[in-house]
């Protein structure tokens, strides 16, 4: 395509969406086996106490996502663990913390989100048009290595030649460096790269923050103040989107 050579995707409500009540199903899976798994190793923790400690955590998550960072899961786990003794992530046995650690980032699997209409169909046309295809997405507390399972088993994974996801870079969107990441991960320019995705300020101040041009899908327009190259209404858009982009 004249003068694009690489198309970013977002994944969150871009390509992929929670079912309703999915995010409360996990996040019980995840409290009650923490506590299962402590209590099998004589650890005097009832539900309630990691269900309040998983609560502190994610509070001291949304305060770090706020300014555009993120830890890694084994992170985060090790909060929720001082969140109920001090000492607790050092005294556990390291069958017991990899146990901890395995259940908080793959109970989504076991409750995951659905692949959103058109998504496998926009990924392949889109694949079809430009020489390089990647995806930039922020996290929870569900890992990127764990998103990249989920992505297989919707055969959306294939379709990418770079994944970025911010628990590995420590940085979220809007922050340029998970776009710069991507980019050098892509071998091109941001001049010559167009990022598609739902959210106005992530997705599209922060792709034109590092001059990438930017398509938004969806109707978030009103809030925030950064104005798309395009837009889609839907995935099945996304490709005429494109297409008016290279022809400016």
């Amino acid at each position: 395509m004249d003068g694009i050579e690489a198309v970013t995707f977002d994944l969150w409500d871009t390509l992929i969406q929670e079912v309703p009540g999915g995010s409360a199903r996990v996040a019980r899976l995840r409290i009650d086996e923490i506590a299962e798994i402590l209590g099998s190793a004589g650890l005097a923790f009832s539900t309630k106490d990691v269900e309040a400690a998983y609560s502190d955590t994610g509070r001291d998550l949304e305060r770090l996502w706020s300014e555009w960072k993120d830890v890694t899961v084994s992170c985060q786990v090790e909060s929720l663990l001082r969140r109920l003794d001090d000492e607790l992530p050092e005294a556990l046995a390291r069958d017991v913390l990899d146990r901890v650690l395995e259940v908080y980032s793959e109970s989504m699997l076991e409750h995951p989100p659905k692949l959103l209409p058109g998504a496998r169909e926009a990924l392949s046309e889109v694949r079809g048009m430009v020489p390089r295809q990647g995806l930039i997405s922020n996290t929870g507390k569900t890992p990127g290595r764990v998103l990249r399972t989920l992505m297989e088993r919707f055969d959306i994974l294939r379709y990418f030649d770079a994944t970025t996801f911010s628990d590995e870079t420590l940085a979220r969107k809007p922050a340029p460096e998970i776009f710069v990441r991507t980019l050098s991960a892509l071998g091109v320019p941001s001049a010559r790269a167009v990022h598609i995705g739902d959210d106005p300020l992530a997705d599209v101040g922060g792709a034109k923050g590092v001059g990438m041009r930017a398509i938004q899908v969806g109707r978030r327009a009103s809030a925030g103040d950064q104005q798309a190259d395009a837009r889609a209404e839907s995935l099945a858009d996304v490709a005429g989107a494109l297409r008016s982009l290279s022809a400016r």
